[in-house]
């Protein structure tokens, strides 16, 4: 009996199949070797931002702006544009901390600040990254405000608030109420400066309502430190209207507005928020004397000075504690 040879199956149907399989094989290896190369650059760049952090906390800016720096030679603008813009924001960060320590230098810091906030801007647009945007704004403010401190510039402070404004289109209060009250506070100093400084109540009245934004939100029961620190503000600010008009009437909203702080930055806790209230609380009651009963407003504005000086010794705070000294000495002479 002959046996039938096998007739050898067409295998060749199957090759295009095969090389698509092996394509997409290829295609997704290189596909997820790149995701995972991705993800292990964010993990080093996060690990150096975590150390730059790290370093600013102790005081070693230089050190970590290095740092920083080392960044950009692992990333590129492209690839990561976010992460990009965001060291350059961090590098600003870190100068505009170096300006809060170092008065000699502050100007030059803060503009350097400035000048990295905006070199940040060429990478984080409002269109693709809207919070980081705002963030960067809301940095830019300060760091314009904190310049008008030691430039004296009026257009610094009109910058300032354009800055700030900006920063509110994105930080609503449903959005995100802690940076929107930050914010509004820091706008409130902004019409502050710009009041006093043109002589203007009108700016000052701005920054009245802009406190009152805040405080929608900085209540005693929830957000108690900054509730105290917005009080402050606005015990300076009805000094500051009570120039123009309505002079009690303000200078009783003051007393009243710093009494409420008092009532959560104590000696304990926050022993030099209590003496910089006390001598504000001083001036104010100073400044009650000389409308009525001078002598026991007198006697309310010593004993709350003598407060401060528990706080601003000459050994400790020798600049605060000449310019307590000389507010006694005023209030005494005034009798």
């Amino acid at each position: 009996m002959n046996a039938e040879v096998p007739v050898p199956k067409d295998r060749s149907k199957y090759i295009p199949v095969l090389v698509v399989i092996i394509v997409v094989l290829v295609a997704g290896y290189l596909l997820f070797g790149d995701y995972i190369q991705k993800q292990r650059t964010l993990h080093e760049v996060d690990s150096l931002w975590e150390n730059a952090s790290t370093l600013r906390g102790e005081g070693n800016y230089d050190q970590a702006l290095q740092v920083y720096n080392s960044v950009f030679g692992i990333i590129s603008s492209n690839e990561f544009p976010l992460e990009y813009g965001m060291n350059h924001y961090y590098r600003g960060v870190a100068y505009e901390e170096m300006a809060s320590v170092d008065n000699v230098n502050a100007s030059s810091n803060l503009q350097n600040s400035i000048y990295a906030y905006d070199s940040s801007l060429k990478f984080i647009t409002k269109t693709e990254y809207p919070a980081e945007y705002a963030r960067v704004q809301y940095s830019l403010g300060d760091a314009y405000l904190k310049l008008y401190a030691f430039q004296g510039r009026d257009e610094n402070i009109d910058t300032s608030m354009g800055y700030y404004n900006e920063a509110l289109d994105y930080y609503s209060i449903a959005v995100d109420p802690v940076y929107f009250a930050s914010i509004n506070n820091k706008l409130g100093n902004a019409w502050r400066k710009k009041g006093n400084s043109a002589g203007n109540p009108i700016y000052l009245q701005n920054a009245l309502d802009a406190y009152d934004q805040s405080l929608r939100v900085f209540r005693n029961d929830t957000y108690p430190l900054e509730y105290a620190g917005v009080q402050n503000n606005l015990g300076n600010l009805y000094l500051e209207i009570s120039e123009f008009n309505d002079k009690k009437n303000n200078i009783n909203n003051a007393i009243i507005a710093f009494n409420d702080a008092l009532d959560v930055y104590t000696i304990e806790s926050r022993p030099v928020e209590y003496g910089t209230l006390q001598n504000n609380l001083g001036n104010a009651y100073f400044a009650m004397s000389e409308i009525e009963n001078k002598e026991s407003n007198v006697e309310m504005a010593v004993n709350a000075y003598h407060e401060a000086l528990k706080v601003f010794t000459i050994g400790l705070f020798p600049q605060e504690h000449e310019g307590v000294i000389h507010n006694i000495a005023r209030a005494y002479k005034s009798l």
